[in-house]
């Protein structure tokens, strides 16, 4: 009797190139430079490729002359905030089908309802782990 292993989704990192292929690229939106590093180096440790913006104006500017894959943003921010910066974003054309997750120090569910009706896919909460992060990506990637 022969068995069939399932195959395993974390086996190699989403971010790690497949067949010669590119890594994925994200751009994350977080103000606070010290947050921002942190969330940089815990998508990094799963081969994501990271650009970086300090606020949701700085973060069209970056979607304007770059390429990514998905954005991370963080809710509060100054110049422009998460929800406008997923509304923005969902109303371009070119990016209504960008994945989305707010990465956010919230946990009241009304922040979450409010990203997810905002345009947002996904949401997590600060701090994250990378194999949560690799989850998360996962899931949206594929309703994408």
């Amino acid at each position: 009797m022969s068995v069939t292993k399932e195959p395993d989704i974390f086996s190699q990192s989403v971010g790690e190139p497949q067949n010669g292929g590119r890594r994925l690229k994200v751009l994350l939106v977080e103000d606070y430079a010290t947050l921002r590093n942190a969330i940089v180096k815990v998508l990094e440790s799963i081969h994501l490729e990271v650009v970086e913006a300090k606020n949701g104006i700085e973060a069209l500017q970056v979607l304007d002359n770059q390429s990514v894959d998905m954005v991370f943003t963080d809710l509060v921010m100054p110049e422009m905030d998460g929800f406008e910066l997923c509304e923005e974003i969902r109303r371009r054309p070119a990016f209504r089908k960008l994945p989305i997750v707010v990465v956010s120090t919230h946990r009241d569910a009304i922040y979450v309802i409010q990203a997810l009706r905002c345009g947002a896919d996904d949401y997590l909460n600060k701090p994250f782990s990378a194999s949560l992060a690799q989850r998360v990506i996962e899931r949206t990637m594929s309703h994408a």
